[in-house]
């Protein structure tokens, strides 16, 4: 594996921090039903 001169700011290795990408998912779509509730609740 070569290793690369640069560190990108979004790294889209799937071996890395998985639970992160879970826990970002998780706080995306939480927000987001609490959008549509709140929509549909006013």
């Amino acid at each position: 594996m070569a290793r690369r001169t640069y560190d990108p700011v979004i790294d889209l290795d799937p071996q890395r921090d998985l639970g992160t990408d879970y826990t970002l998912i998780a706080i995306g779509v939480g927000a987001a039903l609490i959008a549509l509730a709140y929509l549909l609740l006013t």
